[in-house]
């Protein structure tokens, strides 16, 4: 007897519906699992032999043939066992269905238990699209699949509790009303302070002192710029990065649903709502390329996708691999990351923050108070510093060097502002780019950029000088009017005047901090 039993299966960040046909037929007893299945997949058979038997079911002594459709279409995974062993129940007629269709997601154990899997969100979306409005999977995964409008999510402990859903056919729950949205380009425009939960993130009152360091954060998380900190070990580099989470506005609904979409291919469940907190990945140093940019036999998401409308922290920047750091320039300009692999190209999304710090050499301490703690040579210095590339620094809008604070600062100085007074007026910045521009400064270019600006003609004279100074490029000066724009926004000025030009410029470089004091 032929059973079609609906199911769906994880491609990159995408679910893919699929048709587990089983067709229970006499001869001899074999089971055969065809339509391009991964490893995983085909070991679904022993997984689904044991899960029967375990379950009080009799695994049928009979010809066995599997097809999962579409054949051209790669499964990966384990969500279809569950799925494969409803059609082998209902195809030897152990179990007999209702009228209306109902989907299975879920691995099976030994014993017949139902397990979640990776994905649960992306999956039950596509099956709401192709008109499934019934879904069985694990009943940990309940709360997740029912984020998605027009699905009746089922919770089953265990093959046999599965089958008896079918049975009893319960009722329809009615649907929770969802935004049906993808992920895309999006501007930000949040202003209310939400907690964190589930991490430690210190209060911005605990970084003492590094006055500079804290306003370069403040600016760069208000326009969405990038920033490179650098200074010897233990200034407080990590500390101040730490705090970012505590800082950030919360998502929407369009960005929560892509980030809660992102988390759940990646795995990080259960997923119970939406995740308004901006994601704050931290990835060691020693991480591989794949990890970081995605991949691998499944073309699982990396670092980059996984801080999609977040931010990606990159500690000891010059320590992590040349190959792994050049990876970040395409997604820094596009947003995105595209994937080829043997017949399949997977396009991420990758439009995140990147917040880095980094020593200034090898021992950390050139530059230095006392000079002569450093014991690294100028060349060693040099090429520490090369590690990280031209083009790459090009893209990091604000640059800002964090020195040794004295022992007084540290001990008994002023509280400086907590989270919650900045947090405040980085919201209130981003709603203002968000009102006025559609989107945070850091991804406004060309025209628009230059509209948003409003820039008189002192002003365009300055932003010219500075420029020439530093032989920036077309890049370098459009990221100096970004910062600029921000700093305005933060000031709430209408357009952006020389002195945000100026303090633009005192972060960007050296040569243009030089220029910056000289006027």
């Amino acid at each position: 007897m032929l059973a079609v039993v609906p199911s769906a299966t994880l491609f990159g960040l995408e679910g893919r519906p699929i048709r587990v046909e089983v067709d229970v037929a006499p001869g001899l007893p074999g089971f055969t699992v065809v339509g391009l299945a991964d490893t995983a997949v085909q070991e679904a058979r022993e997984r689904v032999r044991g899960a029967i038997r375990n379950a009080g079911f009799t695994f049928p002594p009979r010809r066995l043939t599997v097809n999962l459709a579409p054949a051209e279409l790669r499964k990966t995974g384990a969500s279809l066992d569950l799925a494969i062993a409803m059609g082998i129940l209902l195809g030897s007629e152990q179990v007999r269905a209702g009228p209306a269709a109902v989907a299975f997601i879920g691995e099976l154990g030994l014993d017949g238990e139902v397990r979640p899997v990776p994905g649960i969100l992306p999956m039950a979306a596509a099956l709401a699209e192709r008109g499934i409005e019934r879904v069985v999977l694990a009943a940990a995964a309940v709360d997740e699949a029912r984020l998605v409008g027009g699905i009746d999510a089922i919770g089953a402990a265990t093959l046999a509790e599965a089958a008896s859903i079918v049975r009893r056919r319960r009722p329809r729950r009615p649907p929770v009303a969802m935004p049906r949205v993808t992920i895309a380009d999006r501007g930000d425009a949040n202003v209310r302070q939400v907690p964190v939960t589930g991490i430690a993130v210190p209060d911005l009152r605990e970084v003492r002192g590094q006055a500079g360091a804290r306003r370069a954060l403040e600016i760069a998380l208000a326009g969405g710029h990038g920033l490179l900190m650098t200074g010897p070990p233990g200034v407080g580099k990590t500390l101040l990065a730490r705090t970012i989470p505590g800082l950030l506005p919360p998502l929407d609904d369009a960005a929560a649903l892509s980030v809660s979409i992102v988390a759940s291919a990646a795995g990080e469940g259960p997923i119970t709502e939406l995740r308004r907190q901006p994601p704050f990945r931290a990835p060691h140093h020693t991480l591989s390329y794949a990890a970081m940019v995605g991949g691998g036999s499944t073309l699982s998401p990396g670092e980059i996708t996984r801080a999609h409308d977040g931010v990606l922290f990159l500690d000891e920047l010059a320590e992590f691999d040349r190959d792994v750091l050049e990876a970040l320039r395409q997604p820094l300009e596009e947003g995105r990351i595209v994937i080829a692999r043997a017949g399949r190209v997977m396009t991420f999304p990758a439009r995140f923050q990147l917040i880095a710090a980094m020593n200034p050499c090898p021992c950390g301490f050139a530059g230095s108070y006392p000079e002569d703690r450093c014991r690294c040579t100028i060349a060693e210095v040099d090429r520490y510093g090369r590690r990280v590339s031209g083009p790459l620094r090009d893209r990091i809008d604000l640059w800002v060097s964090m020195p040794r604070m004295p022992s007084a600062t540290l001990i008994s100085g002023h509280d400086p502002e907590d989270s919650a007074t900045v947090g405040a007026r980085i919201g209130a910045a981003r709603a203002r780019a968000a009102a006025d521009r559609g989107r945070v400064n850091g991804r406004l270019c060309g025209r628009s950029l230059r509209r948003a600006c409003r820039l008189s003609d002192q002003a365009s004279r300055r932003i010219a000088d500075l420029a020439e100074a530093e032989l920036a490029s077309g890049r370098g000066t459009e990221r100096l009017l970004r910062v600029a724009r921000t700093i305005a926004d933060l000031d709430g000025a209408t357009g952006v005047d020389v002195p945000h030009i100026e303090e633009a410029a005192w972060y960007r470089s050296p040569i243009l901090k030089h220029a910056a004091l000289a006027s």
